[in-house]
Parts: C-alpha cells; structure tokens; sequence
C-alpha cells in the first residue's frame, strides 16, 4: 500500500514541477520590459517640462510627442505587440 502511494506521490511532485516550470516566463524580458517603460515614462516627464517652459507651437509639439510616448507605454504595459522602431523614435535613438 505505501509503495503505489510514494509512487503517486513522486510522480505527481514531478508532473508539478515540470508544469510550473513549463508556464514559467522568461525573467529578462520581463525585467526588460520594465526598464524600457521606465526610460519612456522618464521621456514623457521630460517632454512635459518642456511643455510646461514653452510657448506657441513649440508647446503642442511637445504635448502631442508625451501624449505619443504615454499611449506607447500603455501599450506595453497591455502586452500588445510594438514596433521597435516606433520606441527608437520616440526615445529620441532612432531616425525622425
């Protein structure tokens, strides 16, 4: 009786850890992840600042550039997947 039980037992501990490991995500992309929303919410508070210090046209370029960089980070904080290139020209590392 105790043997049928310890095989059960091991084979179920087994079955659980391969399964959890199996769903398991990789940890870099999230951490990833995380550093590059960052960085682009650093770039919103900036844009805003200089929203806030100038006037005219300027104003509306930098205000309509932060809205751009607040719906990318929504975005990647929603999971959707986002083009590379529109986060090197948002960053301001890419070509505009």
């Amino acid at each position: 009786m105790k043997r049928p039980f310890f095989t059960w037992l091991t084979a179920g501990v087994l079955g659980f850890s391969l399964t959890a490991s199996a769903f398991a995500g990789p940890p870099r992309a999230s951490s990833q992840q995380a550093a590059l929303v960052a960085a682009l919410e650093q770039r919103a508070q900036r844009l805003g600042q200089h929203a806030q210090t100038t006037t005219g046209g300027g104003r509306q370029e930098f205000e309509i550039e932060r809205h751009q960089v607040q719906r990318l980070i929504e975005r990647l904080k929603a999971g959707e997947a986002v083009d590379p290139r529109e986060i090197d020209t948002l960053l301001g590392t890419g070509p505009r």
